[in-house]
């Protein structure tokens, strides 16, 4: 029997094989809240324009009637079912992977070398696809990192600052540097609808090359003609010169609608997923939205503040919520308060002090809290779990049409000495009874509580 050669075609099975299924894996351990949500997969394909879409009915109104009668009355008149549908299209996110064509040749040698660049390359790829998850998954579905709220340089290195506010474009939010992420690439839109991009064309987007958290401030790299047009106010969104992740030009989103999307009352998102909050009818998809600073309370997140809440949602909307998401300054403003008034003598005569797991102990349940990072110190979700669908197609899936997962890189000019890679994943989360779920907004930071020495 002859000898057997394993060759580039094997290899590109094995990667998409172990490389594409452990990515996967990664992304969705990775990431702070995605695996609350119960993934959904059974989602039909519209043939006449290929979008991929769930339809489903809701109950308006309930069918039947009751009274009280007296003997030989009339029975009571049954009311007829009302329903209306919501469409949920998903939405398409790109990962890229790219390389020169000597770097090909040298880790194509052999499927060692091959397989072991990919996994050194695996973090980087789950870095920049968790950072464009977490701000999806918190955020409207607008697409909006921030705002532009100053500007200033050129920097020693031909840089540029640019203060930011309105962390997902929401007025009210701060730590918006929480939404950028170094070597990404970001273009500014005139309005939230970016119906106007800045220095629109190929040198329309930036890069960016620094954070600076203390100042909220983002350093970019880009010309000196983009820096003129970026004007304070300004949208600031993924993209590059060849695209971008805000809405397209008729207002549809590309961007997956997030918790501050499901979560809502109608102030943020009016019409969610083919549903008007606005009208008095849709109470049902109104969640509820309570600020911590209404009905005599102070803005700090105490254990009455979440106990009425609790007790709202359940009054109003027959919901129980399982999760609390919330950031961490919110999280040690919860802590504080409890430690200010349950403290307990240990009669053995030993102390142990330090910050624990937390919950909240509503009658008989305890409920766990998940603390994201980049979440804005403002808000904080209760989440019915049984609520909410992550709705996908799959697992990540590396793009084959050609033959292989790798294409070479042509341009204008020609065809250039280098390859890139592309996978991609359909991804919507729903929330298909938001009255069941709660949120607090205008909640104090827990830094803004300190008093320096």
């Amino acid at each position: 029997m002859s000898s057997q050669t394993t060759t580039t075609a094997l290899i590109d099975n094995a990667l998409k094989v172990i490389f594409a299924k452990s990515l996967w894996d990664d992304i969705v351990a990775d990431h702070e809240i995605m695996d609350i949500f119960k993934a959904e997969m059974n989602i039909k394909q519209e043939e006449t324009t290929g979008g991929r879409y769930v339809e489903q009915g809701h109950w308006q109104q309930l069918p039947g009637g009751a009274g009280w009668r007296e003997d030989d009355e009339y029975i009571p008149e049954a009311v007829s079912a009302v329903f209306f549908n919501s469409r949920l299209y998903l939405r398409k996110m790109f990962t890229v992977l790219e390389m020169t064509g000597d770097t090909m040749r040298r880790v194509r040698s052999d499927e060692g070398a091959f397989l072991d660049y990919m996994e050194q390359a695996k973090p980087a790829v789950v870095r920049f696809a968790n950072n464009q998850l977490d701000v999806s998954y918190l955020g409207t579905g607008s697409g909006i990192k921030a705002e532009v709220s100053s500007k200033s340089g050129p920097n020693s290195d031909g840089t540029y600052n640019l203060g930011v506010k309105h962390h997902s474009g929401v007025p009210g939010y701060t730590d918006a540097w929480l939404c950028f992420l170094e070597g990404e690439n970001i273009i500014f839109g005139a309005s939230a609808t970016f119906s106007t991009i800045r220095n629109a064309g190929s040198g329309q987007s930036a890069t960016v090359v620094g954070i600076d958290e203390d100042n909220n401030q983002i350093v970019v790299d880009c010309s000196s003609t983009l820096y003129a047009a970026i004007t304070v106010g300004d949208s600031i969104a993924e993209g590059d010169g060849a695209g971008y992740s805000a809405v397209d030009s008729t207002g549809t989103p590309r961007m997956l609608a997030g918790l501050l999307a499901g979560d809502d009352d109608g102030n943020l998102v009016e019409v969610y997923n083919n549903v008007d909050r606005t009208l008095k009818t849709s109470r049902l998809f109104r969640a509820n939205v309570l600020s911590a600073t209404d009905g005599g309370y102070t803005g700090a997140l105490t254990e009455d503040l979440l106990d009425y809440a609790f007790r709202r949602t359940l009054i109003r909307g027959d919901g129980r919520p399982t999760h609390l998401v919330m950031s961490h300054s919110a999280s040690t403003m919860y802590w504080r308060s409890l430690k200010g008034d349950q403290r307990f003598v240990n009669v053995e005569g030993n102390f142990t002090s330090g910050k624990g797991k937390l919950g909240i102990r509503v009658g008989d349940t305890v409920y766990p809290v998940r603390v994201c990072r980049k979440l804005p110190p403002q808000v904080v979700f209760g989440l019915q779990a049984d609520t909410w669908a992550r709705l996908t197609l799959g697992q990540l899936t590396w793009e084959e049409e050609t033959g292989s997962m790798w294409n070479r890189v042509v341009d204008s000019v020609g065809r250039k000495d280098a390859y890139y890679s592309v996978a991609h994943l359909y991804e919507q989360l729903y929330c298909h009874a938001p009255r069941k779920n709660f949120r607090i907004d205008d909640i104090t930071p827990a830094e803004s509580e300190l008093t320096p020495s």
